[in-house]
């Protein structure tokens, strides 16, 4: 990409520079890396003063602007609902801003405990909070993110595949054959689904609690349209049918905003092959980075490539 080299360039002096350019006002020396592989995410503090700021870098070439810019506004949307999410900082009508052509949003920083745990209130609570944003989410029917389910977003992570080297020559007509049998037998489990905006990603690690406030849902980057399960299977700490007590709790939060059609639990395993291809395309776009060997050592040889078809041929020859 002609602007990789200034991803790799964007060091202390040019962070600082463009977020003071911003906030027009004078920070601190402090540029604290926070966890994030995919984006550059920095803390950043106000000079002589305690008020922090969290500016994110997004990777080039991961989402355009515009994609972008509607996560912006659906996190607007939510905000002004009052529900707990942290919308990027406006300044004089922008939230996205641009060095270098490296796309940069700053965020109040709001800190949190992480939950390990979740016991019967935070499940309701987690069902409330997820209602309230796919009530939200509902009245978006059209996205220019992508749309979660085998036809569209499953056939594209298996043409960057396709397309790159990161899949071994031979496994690649094993897993094509996979892959292709896979989107065939599970694609049409999701005609009858109701497609909605949301987070996409909801999983522990997208989750803080605030003394006082309760839980905030952050990290909107995997926002697409999708079955309203997609935003639950991930949090369960087993299959559908080994998390009933977990269900019930969630679904009397989830249902005092809206119904919860309990049915679309069928669709877990498929997500879950899903998000396993998903994954496998992630990691050959990363592949090209300097450093994805020191991340990710067992990704990518043979004995990889093999476990991963063996696991898809087990999720789509269980397919009903």
């Amino acid at each position: 990409m002609a602007y990789s080299s200034a991803w790799r360039q964007l060091d202390h002096d040019k962070v600082l520079n463009a977020v003071e350019s911003t906030l027009q006002t004078k920070l601190s020396n402090l540029l604290l890396p926070r966890n994030s592989y995919i984006n550059r995410v920095y803390e950043l503090e106000k000079y002589d003063s305690r008020e922090r700021f969290i500016v994110k870098f997004y990777r080039p070439g991961r989402w355009t602007p515009d994609m972008i810019a509607e996560e912006h506004r659906f996190l607007r949307e939510l905000a002004e609902k009052e529900v707990p999410v942290i919308p990027p900082l406006s300044f004089q009508g922008q939230t996205l801003f641009t060095i270098e052509s490296i796309p940069y949003a700053i965020f109040p920083k709001k800190g949190g405990r992480a939950l390990d745990e979740f016991d019967k209130n935070s499940w309701e609570e987690l069902g409330r909070l997820l209602a309230r944003i796919h009530l939200i989410g509902a009245l978006h029917k059209t996205s220019l993110r992508i749309t979660w389910r085998p036809s569209v977003a499953t056939q594209h992570h298996l043409e960057v595949l396709l397309g790159t080297d990161y899949l071994l020559p031979d496994f690649k007509k094993s897993f094509r054959h996979i892959v292709e049998l896979f989107i065939e037998r599970a694609d049409h489990r999701f005609n009858h689904q109701e497609f909605i905006l949301l987070h996409g990603d909801c999983h522990k690690g997208n989750l803080i609690h605030r003394p006082g406030e309760g839980i905030f849902i952050v990290d909107f980057d995997d926002l697409c349209l999708g079955p309203p399960v997609q935003d639950l299977w991930l949090l369960l700490p087993d299959t559908p049918d080994k998390c009933q007590n977990e269900l019930s709790w969630f679904f009397k939060g989830y249902e005092l905003f809206l119904p919860f059609d309990q049915r679309s639990l069928k669709l877990v395993p498929l997500l879950r092959g899903m998000r396993i291809i998903h994954f496998a395309s992630w990691l050959a776009v990363q592949s090209r980075e300097a450093d994805f060997s020191t991340h990710f050592p067992e990704a990518g040889g043979a004995r990889y490539w093999n476990e991963l078809i063996k696991e898809l041929q087990e999720i789509t020859f269980q397919i009903d």
